[in-house]
């Protein structure tokens, strides 16, 4: 057969999605490269031209599912559609993991690799802080958000959000779990827009 030549990106691409597939349903010590090369038909060679080792294919897979949830997030940030509130709303609704993670996220919620879960975690968190940040200060510029110490509470909710919301931690019904995201709406509300008169002491 005619050796098929593909576009760099394509190929890691495939790569990577054949390895976080295997990863997903044998688990990551028990797939080799062998198995990775042989699903998509390429030579071992070909791994070792993209990646080092197993270990940088998961790297490489998280960063690009950050990578597109963060141009998502940077989209609706510099949009003029919708109002700071809104924004944030959206942001904390949508920026976190959906179907199309499905494979990286079947590995990194293995219980084995919960260290790296937790690195996963703290990573996308600072890596959303920098927009929650730019939406709170349009808020405060807008003078929808009232509170004290607007950045203080955008952070709290991430990192709150992103356990909450997070399906290898707590084991939620898709019912609980969008009722959670409604309630969402108005904890954002109540937290950031808050009452102007209300006591100093508040965030």
């Amino acid at each position: 057969m005619p050796r098929i030549s593909k576009d760099p990106q394509e190929r890691k691409d495939e790569i990577l999605n054949a390895a976080m597939e295997l990863f997903a349903s044998k688990g990551y010590e028990q797939t080799s490269v062998s198995d990775i090369v042989k699903k998509i038909g390429v030579a071992q060679g070909t791994f070792y031209y993209y990646f080092q080792s197993k270990e940088e294919v998961v790297n490489a897979a998280c960063e690009r599912t950050l990578a597109t949830r963060l141009e998502k997030v940077k989209n609706l940030v510099e949009s003029s559609q919708w109002n700071a509130l809104e924004k944030l709303t959206r942001m904390f609704t949508d920026a976190f993991p959906n179907e199309q993670d499905e494979d990286v996220f079947g590995y990194l919620h293995q219980e084995i690799n919960s260290t790296l879960h937790q690195k996963w975690i703290v990573a996308e968190i600072m890596a959303l802080l920098p927009f929650a940040r730019q939406i709170v200060q349009l808020g405060v510029e807008e003078g929808i958000f009232h509170v004290r110490q607007p950045e203080l509470a955008v952070e709290f909710l991430l990192v709150g959000a992103s356990f909450w919301f997070d399906k290898g931690i707590f084991d939620w019904s898709e019912q609980e779990y969008e009722a959670k995201r409604k309630a969402l709406t108005d904890i954002i509300d109540r937290l950031l827009v808050g009452n102007p008169t209300a006591s100093p002491d508040i965030l």
